[in-house]
């Protein structure tokens, strides 16, 4: 049996997402293929079996999100940044929003990046600055 009849031998393909059946454990819900005497993902190796090698600097993202599927038409080539940002993290989330909870937009004048990296709006930043001058002035 050759590498891609034994990879496909462990594909469920009876609905819409194609899932790994074999181990998944310590890979945070991806699957794993033994192959050469060490663990590939899963859906890699189904991107390379199907679709051709992945391009340098590249990661396969799962387009339907769910880790085991290694159907080819669910999988994409796409740069760390733009699988990053499609994901559901916390980061992603802030990264994609395009104002800030009171409803400034973030454009290039109006967002200050801290060094840490997040993004504040300068409105808000004046803003709250004004309340606290305020406060100190009428204290005093």
């Amino acid at each position: 049996m050759n590498i891609a009849d034994t990879f496909w031998s462990n594909v469920d393909k009876s609905g819409d997402c194609w899932l790994w059946t074999r181990s998944t454990r310590g890979y945070r819900g991806y699957g794993r293929f033994q192959f050469d005497g060490h663990y590939v993902m899963a859906h890699r190796v189904a991107y390379i079996l199907e679709v051709g090698p992945i391009p340098d600097g590249y990661q396969v993202d799962h387009l339907c999100r769910v880790r085991h599927c290694v159907r080819p038409s669910h999988l994409e080539a796409v740069t760390q940044y733009v699988n990053n940002m499609r994901s559901e993290s916390v980061s992603a989330q802030a990264a994609r929003q395009t104002q800030c909870i009171h409803g400034h937009d973030f454009t290039q004048a109006n967002t200050y990046v801290t060094p840490d990296g997040r993004r504040q709006c300068r409105t808000c930043i004046a803003d709250r600055l004004a309340r606290h001058q305020r406060r100190r002035r009428a204290a005093a």
